[in-house]
């Protein structure tokens, strides 16, 4: 009886140890959210996060506050051809206080490019012979500049432009002839010119005024003066003058 007992208690111990080894381990607490069980231990995606701040878009260019000078010109005269390109943009830095909308009234910045071609035909040369014999010379400039500009009434402005131009020019004054070739070498058949090379900068301040009355477009009329005009060589500047009279970028005198 007494083995009986202790085998009894020994059995009710192993069958207690087994159902405690086929008892699963607790599950994590569930939560529904939103109609769905997820842990309770997952981060919770509906939980509202920091406000996203999207990129702040790009401001638009504003177009009215620039300022357009074409600058073009092609003329021909006796044996002469001109043909130039020069335009400058701007754009408004500043404006005054209490500013009337669509006044262009404020100082602007800008800068641009500039080509100018003359050719020169059938210029006329008397060689030792007596006779006469003719060459075509030609002339470029090409170059830039930039410059500050107020506007202040109705079309009025005030500009100070600093340029700096390179040249290549023919030089007209000494020529070579050129000689024909035998049995007519001794024969002058026409000139060759040397090149010249120059660069010349200008800085001009002067007022004007604007032809076109328009927000945008310049076709300035102005009298300005050439501040570096008594350091540069003469010869080979645009603005041979101290005081430049201008229709856009054409000198008048």
């Amino acid at each position: 009886m007494k083995y009986f007992f202790w085998l009894l208690l020994l059995a009710f111990s192993a069958g207690a140890i087994a159902q405690e080894d086929d008892v699963p381990p607790p599950s994590p607490k569930i939560k529904k959210t939103e109609g769905e069980w997820k842990p309770a231990d997952t981060p919770d995606k509906t939980e509202k996060k920091e406000d996203f701040k999207p990129f702040s878009k790009k401001k638009k260019l504003d177009l009215s506050k620039f300022i357009i000078e074409p600058n073009f010109n092609f003329s021909i005269g006796n044996n002469v051809i001109n043909l130039g390109l020069s335009p400058y943009v701007g754009y408004r830095i500043w404006e005054p206080k209490n500013t009337k909308a669509g006044s262009m009234q404020g100082l602007y910045a800008g800068g641009g490019i500039t080509y100018f071609y003359t050719r020169f035909s059938n210029i006329e040369y008397l060689v030792s012979t007596g006779a006469s014999v003719f060459g075509n010379a030609n002339y470029h400039t090409y170059g830039g500049g930039v410059f500050l500009q107020y506007n202040i009434w109705k079309g009025f402005f005030a500009r100070t432009k600093l340029e700096v131009l390179h040249r290549v020019m023919d030089d007209i004054e000494g020529y070579q002839p050129v000689y024909g070739t035998p049995p007519n070498n001794n024969s002058i058949i026409g000139v060759r010119y040397p090149k010249i090379e120059k660069t010349v900068p200008a800085l001009l301040v002067g007022v004007g005024y604007n032809l076109l009355q328009s927000r945008n477009f310049f076709m300035p009329i102005m009298i300005s003066y050439n501040v570096l005009h008594s350091v540069v060589d003469k010869n080979y500047s645009l603005y041979p003058r101290g005081v430049v009279v201008q229709l856009g970028f054409i000198n008048l005198f």
